[in-house]
């Protein structure tokens, strides 16, 4: 788990180096920025560029072994700023291996697959929202490029700029061969998305390899102007972690 709180936040993650466009910050005016608790990590994708965050989190590493299935929660403020021209990636699972299950790498069901999140641009939505989802690399997938699962259920996964959302999915890998691998969503605390009929692999030597934490405007588009977002209050766990200061919580 971390908040930010600390210079050194950097060390619970799996980089060698401080990402080019993430930094902490306690204020921000400028984007509209509010804390949630403190220290917030600020992502921008700058004018002309397509990556803000490539950060992962390496469980053989960080865990001495890769699990088969994990919850992950992150609080998300999108600035006032945030006006991406395109749909784009969030973080989420992955198990790539370098190999395949991103970048247009299909899945084969051995040589890797991904769950991140994602964001999207839409006509049918306002101006100041955007559909939050998964967009998954899997091995059943048809299409070069991952599939998109828009977060529909319930009260759905629309967010607004200039506020604070509770982020949390959940991945279970599948038996090798069969289709009975789990995604989950839940914004808030409510459940938006739930699958479990999904083939991720065909071996069991793909695992849940990182937690990626990603911020992707695309796609192969450039942004017109800098955007941004802050994310705070990370959580990594076995179990179900809900909002902050709920039963299971201490973040």
């Amino acid at each position: 788990a971390t908040g930010f709180e600390s210079s050194d936040w950097l060390d619970v993650w799996s980089a060698s180096r401080a990402p080019e466009n993430a930094e902490r910050v306690s204020t921000d005016e400028d984007t509209g920025f509010e804390p949630l608790n403190g220290y917030a990590l600020k992502v921008t994708i700058k004018k002309g560029q397509k990556t803000g965050l490539n950060l992962p989190y390496q469980f053989q590493e960080k865990m001495g072994h890769e699990p088969e299935a994990m919850y992950f929660r992150y609080y998300l403020r999108l600035a006032n700023n945030w006006k991406p021209k395109v749909s784009g990636k969030m973080p989420g699972f992955a198990g790539t291996y370098n190999r395949g299950g991103w970048g247009g790498r299909m899945s084969d069901g051995f040589n890797g697959w991904s769950a991140r999140g994602g964001y999207a641009v839409s006509a049918a939505l306002d101006e100041d929202e955007y559909a939050l989802g998964s967009y998954v690399y899997h091995a059943g997938m048809q299409q070069k490029y991952g599939d998109s699962w828009g977060w529909g259920r319930g009260p759905t996964g629309i967010v607004h700029r200039n506020q604070w959302y509770c982020v949390e999915q959940y991945v279970k890998l599948n038996t090798p061969g069969k289709a009975d691998g789990e995604l989950k969503a839940w914004l808030d605390g409510n459940l938006v998305f739930e699958r479990s009929d999904i083939r991720f692999r065909d071996t069991e030597d793909l695992r849940i390899e990182t937690l990626w934490m990603n911020v992707y405007h695309g796609g192969t588009s450039k942004v017109p102007r800098d955007v941004s977002l802050f994310m705070d209050n990370v959580v990594v766990a076995r179990e179900y972690i809900g909002p902050a200061g709920s039963v299971g919580d201490n973040n």
